[in-house]
């Protein structure tokens, strides 16, 4: 359904209702006229009470209103065409007195100077018609004045004081105004900049927790499920119990699939993004896969050869990612190669460590892949740190490295 749009109003300085018929749309048309008519009668007022008191040289009543109905146009042009208000104006000033200068018009020359610097947006027009007022009034004085060089210094001072410096004025108003509302508008884009780097810290943080829960959880599921491989095949189960742990087998290794499908909801934000989290194992290398291996997974570990290189400090950046690596590896292991050797091998280098995750080939059918991002993230959160990750395919299995 359609509304009412609003619109800027480059006159005003406000904004007005428009587009869609209805009553909103009469204040918009009434407020105009309403300002229009106030302005005519101030205009207005100085012209009627100078004639009545006598300050002017008497004029026959077609003249006066003749001027106020100058007046009233040059209002109502004043807001599209405020350099034609002010030529109508400094016109009927001329016509009245050849210096410009008259008790009548004098202060709606300066009004309508003021609007002229407030709504023209150019200055060269109205420089233009100050130049033209003072030629003609010039010539006017040349032709018609009693005495021209007073003459001349009075139309002088009411081209400087009655319409340039307010001109300036209404310049000055206007592009306080503009700097006023580029204030506002800079002070609303930071708020919205904020509001948007705050929301996507709290998407960064839920990703970050649900990638945590994905690994930590992805793991012991992955470990419950051989732990059940291991209770199936065993010796002297009865039929029943041996049916019992294929189905919980099973169901740990549906948990994990509908484990990865919650997280790839919660995960909004890609894994390119943010590196993986780093949150403490609690556990180092080793524990990690003397577990795995409690658990029935065909794991060996190699250590550490060379007893020169320092390993990684406990607690670390670098012993954490390694963690975090050896545990996605091994998860990946279960799910997708079940039955296969795994080796986890650690080389210290001078320039770092070195942990190599290999697994042979499948002895039994595992988990269909469902695209997850845990090796993406990985290589995410290794690059990081200035480290090299990969992961692929070879001749006998697949592997996992991580410099």
């Amino acid at each position: 359904m359609e509304g009412t749009r609003p619109a800027y109003d480059a006159g005003t300085g406000g904004v007005r209702p428009g587009g869609g018929a209805g009553p909103g749309r009469a204040p918009a048309r009434l407020a105009p006229f309403g300002s229009g008519a106030l302005l005519w009668g101030a205009l207005a007022l100085p012209a009627v009470t100078a004639d009545r008191l006598g300050m002017n040289e008497p004029r026959p009543l077609w003249q006066q209103l003749a001027g106020l109905g100058v007046l009233a146009v040059a209002v109502a042009l004043s807001r599209r065409q405020p350099l034609t208000a002010f030529a109508l104006t400094a016109g009927l000033g001329l016509a009245t007195a050849p210096a410009l200068f008259s008790v009548s018009y004098g202060p709606a020359l300066g009004v309508f100077a003021l609007l002229l610097g407030l709504r023209a947006q150019r200055a060269r027009p109205a420089v233009a018609g100050f130049v033209g007022a003072g030629v003609v009034g010039t010539v006017r004085i040349v032709l018609v004045g009693v005495d021209p060089a007073p003459e001349w210094l009075v139309l002088t001072g009411t081209l400087l004081f009655g319409c340039v410096f307010p001109w300036l004025g209404g310049r000055y108003w206007r592009q306080s105004r503009a700097l006023a509302e580029a204030g506002w508008l800079r002070a609303a884009r930071l708020e919205d900049e904020q509001r948007h780097a705050e929301e996507r810290a709290r998407l960064r943080e839920r990703a970050r927790i649900a990638q945590d829960m994905h690994d930590s959880l992805g793991h012991e599921l992955s470990l419950l499920a051989l732990r059940a491989g291991a209770l199936q095949v065993a010796p002297g189960l009865a039929d029943g119990h041996r049916a019992a742990a294929a189905d919980l087998r099973a169901a740990a290794a549906d948990a994990t699939d509908h484990l990865h499908r919650i997280i790839g909801v919660l995960r909004e934000v890609s894994v390119h993004d943010e590196p993986a989290p780093l949150t403490p194992a609690g556990e180092s290398v080793e524990e990690l896969v003397a577990r795995a291996a409690e658990s029935g997974l065909a794991v060996r570990w190699e250590p550490q050869d060379d007893a020169s290189t320092p390993a990684p400090a406990p607690g670390g950046v670098a012993e954490r990612l390694l963690h975090r690596v050896v545990r996605e590896a091994l998860t990946n292991a279960a799910r997708h190669a079940p039955g296969a050797p795994v080796v986890v091998a650690v080389t210290g280098q001078a320039h770092g460590t070195t942990v190599t995750v290999t697994n042979g080939r499948a002895t039994e059918a595992g988990s269909p892949s469902s695209g997850g991002s845990g090796l993406l993230g990985l290589r995410a959160a290794v690059a990081s740190v200035g480290g090299d990750f990969r992961a692929g395919p070879h001749d006998e299995g697949c592997g996992t490295a991580c410099l």
